[in-house]
């Protein structure tokens, strides 16, 4: 009152029935010329289908936030059979490097130059092996989203990387067409990851069906006023015009074993993000997926 500030709260109230109410009581001080206080004016509003919807909002969230994770979950489980080789690759690396090494300290005199050689490829290869277990381990664990600032393209780098067993068991030819320098974003890292690599591993899906033709992944990244744009294109069969918006339907899929709920989930994601994910079919054939992000302007 000091201050001469409106006071403005919500109570809960619980009524003789049972039933719970919320109501938002404020209070207006008005001041004489002199600066007293002269008088207080006080409303009270049933505010209880406001915090009602609130609520059901908050529990909307909760439930895309868990789709999300599932998704994600599911997507590791796909790769796993070939981000075992991606592991298992550099750990028998480093050991034979770590064997090498041995070998040079048991000659007389030891060659220590070799050795020392031979063990920065030992920690090379078990960091490599390292940063795939923690990029696996970000997309698996469940945790609320971050927002932080990132740059677009390293994580683009990093899902090319998880997906590249997949594209190297169905024959594409990847390529990217990345913004030169950073591109700064802002927003949570593993989850536009999971778009990226929902894209990418639906690509490959789709032009694992192409007999004829090269299957050719272009991944790009650009940057203008507005923010960052990502493409995601493909030369698979395509998609019928008739259906280019149908497809992030929730439960709508062409696949036979699919849910119909990684696309829905990507465009929620993007959608959370002040973005926007759109198709688009491409002649003779293919599609190409783009999605915006705003740009961060405290870069």
């Amino acid at each position: 009152m000091r201050q001469r500030k409106d006071f403005i709260a919500e109570f809960r109230l619980l009524l003789p029935d049972g039933t719970i109410k919320w109501v938002e009581g404020t209070s207006y001080h008005v001041f004489s010329p002199r600066g007293s206080l002269a008088e207080v004016i006080t409303t009270t509003v049933d505010v209880t289908e406001r915090r009602r919807a609130q609520d059901e909002r908050e529990k909307l969230r909760q439930l895309e936030l868990d789709f999300a994770h599932m998704n994600r979950v599911s997507m590791m489980g796909e790769l796993a059979a070939s981000l075992s080789h991606e592991i298992l690759h550099p750990i028998a690396t480093a050991r034979n490097n770590a064997r090498a090494g041995m070998r040079f300290l048991e000659m007389n005199p030891p060659d220590l130059d070799e050795t020392m050689e031979a063990l920065a490829c030992v920690v090379r290869d078990t960091d490599r092996a390292k940063d795939i277990v923690g990029r696996m381990r970000d997309h698996i664990k469940k945790a609320p989203p971050r927002k932080e600032r990132f740059d677009l393209n390293a994580a683009t780098n990093e899902v090319i990387i998880l997906a590249q067993s997949v594209i190297l068991r169905n024959g594409i030819i990847v390529q990217t067409r990345l913004a030169d320098g950073l591109l700064s974003v802002m927003g949570d890292c593993v989850q536009l990851q999971q778009v990226l690599l929902n894209l990418i591993l639906n690509a490959a899906e789709a032009m694992s069906s192409v007999e004829e033709g090269a299957r050719e992944l272009l991944i790009s990244t650009e940057e203008d006023q507005t923010g960052a744009l990502v493409g995601v294109r493909d030369s698979g069969p395509g998609i019928d015009p008739e259906n280019l918006d149908r497809v992030f339907d929730a439960f709508y899929t062409t696949k036979s074993g699919g849910t119909g709920m990684g696309l829905s989930i990507c465009r929620s994601i993007i959608h959370a993000h002040g973005g926007k994910l759109w198709a688009e079919a491409i002649e003779p054939r293919g599609a190409v997926f783009q999605f915006t992000l705003p740009a961060d302007y405290g870069s």
